[in-house]
C-alpha cells in the first residue's frame, strides 16, 4: 500500500510540475514517464538507460528538455538523487557529443523541498558537475571527465522549486492554448 500511495504521489506530481512549467508557455512536455516512457529514456555513456519524468522541449529554442520531478514532501533522499541526475546529465551529453551529434539537450530539476541548502546557488556549477561523476564514475565508462563538456552541461541545467500552492496560480488548459496562440511562440 505504501509503494502504491509513493508512485501515486509521484505522478501527481509529474502532473502538476507539466501544468506549471506549461502555464509558463516556454515549455511544452508532451511525453512522461507514465504514458510514453519510450520517450523519456536517454542513454549514457556506459549504456545505462536513464528515464525522466517528462520530456518535450523549450519552445523558443527547440531544445529538448528533460525532467526530473521530486514532489517530495522532506529532504530524503534529494542530495544523492541529485547528485546522479548531474552525472547522468554530463553523461548523455558526453555520448551524444561522442556519437557524433550534440542534441543540446536541457536538463531541470524540479522539486517541492529544498535541500543542500548551504549551496543551493552552486548545485548547477562545474564543480558540482564534477563532484557528481566522483560519486557516480561507471557515468563516465572509463573515458576522463572533459572540462568542455562539463561547461556545456553547467549552462543546460535547469533548478526549480514548486509548491503544492501554485496549482491555483496555473492557467487552464484553454487559456493556456489561447495565450499561445495569441503569443505565436510555436510559429502559429
Amino acid at each position: 500500500m505504501v509503494a502504491e500511495s509513493s508512485h501515486k504521489d509521484g505522478e501527481d506530481g509529474v502532473i502538476l510540475a507539466k501544468q506549471c512549467l506549461e502555464s509558463t508557455t516556454h515549455i511544452e512536455l508532451p511525453f512522461d514517464a507514465y504514458e510514453c516512457p519510450e520517450q523519456t529514456i536517454l542513454i549514457r555513456l556506459d549504456g545505462a538507460k536513464k528515464r525522466y519524468d517528462l520530456a518535450g522541449h523549450i519552445i523558443a529554442t527547440k531544445r529538448p528538455l528533460f525532467v526530473e520531478v521530486k514532489a517530495y514532501n522532506v529532504v530524503g533522499k534529494q542530495p544523492e538523487e541529485y547528485m546522479e541526475y548531474l552525472a547522468n546529465a554530463y553523461s548523455v551529453t558526453a555520448r551524444d557529443i561522442k556519437d557524433g551529434v550534440d542534441r543540446k539537450r536541457e536538463f531541470m530539476w524540479v522539486t517541492w523541498h529544498p535541500f543542500s541548502q548551504t549551496k543551493w546557488v552552486n548545485l548547477t556549477t562545474k564543480t558540482e558537475v564534477r563532484k557528481a561523476l566522483e560519486t557516480h564514475p561507471e557515468c563516465l565508462a572509463g573515458d576522463p571527465v572533459d572540462e568542455e563538456i562539463v561547461d556545456l552541461v553547467t549552462h543546460r541545467l535547469w533548478l526549480i522549486m514548486l509548491s503544492k500552492r501554485q496549482e491555483q496560480l496555473l492557467l487552464t488548459r484553454d487559456e493556456l492554448y489561447t495565450v499561445q496562440a495569441a503569443l505565436k511562440r510555436k510559429g502559429a
